[in-house]
């Protein structure tokens, strides 16, 4: 028996027919399209396991756009925050009721950003398979009740681990790699379940050819002191869930946090736990950490104060992530956003930077002990620890020659030993200088050499562009050009920057002071000079 719940109303009520079921086959039934429109557009398919189900027992499913030609996989979970005890689900069943039902969801959906099957808009997986999992479990997809606690079911990763399933017949056991992504909630949801879904393909499907790898937006959330008291600290409100949805989360955090498992909501936390590779993107300036700490619009010096150590905070979560990407702007999710191509580091753009990071770790990884960016200083330490082993068996190797009884080539000897020597300094020369003009007149073959190696590092320096790690280097809200626009929450008309710091209270004087500049001058400064003056002062 199915229970849902009709419009206006809280109480339960028994369906007279059962909800229409939606088979696997549907997708191969309708396989054959009329027009290249439709084809563009994500098509609604409900799980095949209907026991699995959203908040009021409707079915839970996916949308999905397979690709022919493409054996990479995107899997995106919806954001929409939670609730955690009764009262705050009904509130949510009664304001936000898409959240938590399947019963209006649309034939079709065409969603943006990295899910966008056109090219300009989305040059790196235009074409790939995409999968978006609409969000109707309120437990940030981590649940797995499936008994009614007087009203809901909570069975959000019970959702994402049949989804993955159920894409397995439909063309994912033939892939290579598998994203999965998503916004808020659902980037809690993707660290959360990126573990158990490589281990579900891998080991208990044994489909050990997909590459199973994380993107997780906007989900980097801190357990901060908020600036102003709230009725429940979102600490308070994670642990009061977990025991309301029966969550689940990864067991080697579980087994690190022991009776205080809801540290494992937190990136900053779990990231270490991982074994799959992840890649962050974060707001330095989120808005619903803005809301979660309760510090409101900022108009107060104060404010200002507690956001710009918000985001001091933030940088510091980041010193181990290995990939990362942090532009310091006001906002709150980007991945299927249709401009989420002008949000840049640097002149690098989120797809560049999110795209790079993918294709590299297409190679071989080797096994390091700390997620950081170390890696280069490794290989280079690794190489001189050869060279060095290499020199020394010279030296070993003139010792025995020198300890021969044959007196008549020692002279020979001391000559050989002499020239590896010099051969030695040439070649160390050559290796750690490249453009040393003792190399270059003197020895011909170790010019060639050296040429090469610094032709090597020219390339190497590319990945300084491809680099894995974008902090964005000025710590003032929206100092970044291609932030949001931002709107006054009064007038609604949109605030450019000298506008902002202004609403943040800031003494301007003491502004053009720091940048050793006259209110004159300051008043008529266009705000791209001056944004570019904070961000050098910040740098």
């Amino acid at each position: 028996m199915i229970y849902a719940f009709p419009a206006g109303t809280n109480s339960n009520v028994v369906l007279e027919s059962p909800i229409s079921t939606n088979t696997i086959q549907r997708i191969y039934e309708t396989s054959e399209i009329k027009d290249n429109e439709e084809t563009r557009l994500l098509k609604k398919v409900f799980l095949s396991n209907r026991s699995i189900t959203c908040n009021d027992g409707s079915q839970a499913g996916f949308y999905l756009r397979k690709s022919h030609s493409s054996k990479t996989w995107i899997i995106y979970l919806e954001g929409g925050w939670y609730c955690f005890d009764q009262q705050t689900c009904r509130n949510r069943w009664l304001r936000q009721r898409h959240f938590m039902t399947s019963s209006q969801w649309p034939e079709t959906r065409n969603e943006g950003g990295i899910l966008s099957p056109n090219e300009e808009e989305n040059p790196f997986w235009w074409n790939a398979n995409h999968v978006f999992v609409p969000y109707c479990t309120s437990d940030s997809w981590s649940g797995s009740r499936k008994s009614r606690d007087e009203m809901f079911t909570f069975m959000g990763t019970l959702i994402v681990q049949q989804v993955v399933k159920d894409l397995v017949p439909l063309g994912l056991k033939n892939s290579t790699k598998l994203l999965l992504t998503g916004s808020s909630a659902g980037a809690v949801g993707v660290m959360i379940n990126l573990d158990p879904t490589r281990a579900l393909l891998n080991d208990v499907l044994n489909l050990k050819q997909i590459e199973v790898r994380g993107v997780a937006d906007s989900g980097w959330f801190l357990d901060r002191t908020p600036y102003a008291p709230t009725l429940r600290p979102a600490v308070d409100a994670i642990r009061k869930g977990m025991q309301l949805w029966h969550a689940k989360v990864p067991k080697r955090c579980r087994k690190i946090y022991g009776s205080e498992p809801w540290n494992c909501y937190f990136g900053y936390r779990l990231y270490p736990t991982l074994k799959t590779p992840l890649f962050i993107f974060q707001w330095l300036f989120d808005e619903v950490q803005m809301n979660a700490d309760n510090v409101g619009a900022p108009v107060t010096k104060q404010q200002w104060d507690y956001i710009h150590k918000m985001g001091d905070a933030l940088r510091q979560s980041f010193e181990n992530v290995s990939a990362v990407f942090a532009p310091s702007c006001i906002s709150h999710s980007v991945l299927t956003k249709k401009d989420w191509l002008n949000v840049k580091i640097e002149d690098v753009s989120l797809p560049q930077a999110l795209y790079c990071w993918e294709r590299q770790h297409l190679k071989p990884r080797k096994k390091k002990h700390n997620r950081g960016p170390s890696i280069a200083s490794e290989e280079s330490t690794l190489f001189s620890h050869r060279l060095n082993r290499k020199f020394k068996n010279f030296d070993l190797l003139e010792q025995r020659n020198a300890t021969s009884d044959d007196e008549r080539t020692s002279h020979k000897r001391k000559r050989r030993k002499r020239r590896r020597k010099e051969r030695g300094k040439e070649r160390k020369c050559c290796t750690f200088k490249g453009q040393n003009e003792r190399c270059e007149s003197n020895v011909a073959p170790q010019n060639q050499r050296s040429r090469r190696s610094v032709l090597k590092a020219q390339k190497g320096s590319n990945s300084e562009v491809c680099s894995h790690r974008r902090l964005e280097r000025c710590t003032w809200p929206q100092c970044n050009r291609s932030c949001p626009r931002l709107h006054n929450p009064f007038t609604g008309d949109e605030m450019d920057f000298i506008e902002l710091l202004k609403s943040f209270g800031l003494d301007m004087e003491s502004v053009a002071d720091a940048l050793g500049i006259d209110m004159p001058t300051f008043n008529n400064m266009d705000p791209s000079e001056l944004l570019n003056l904070l961000t050098q002062q910040s740098s």
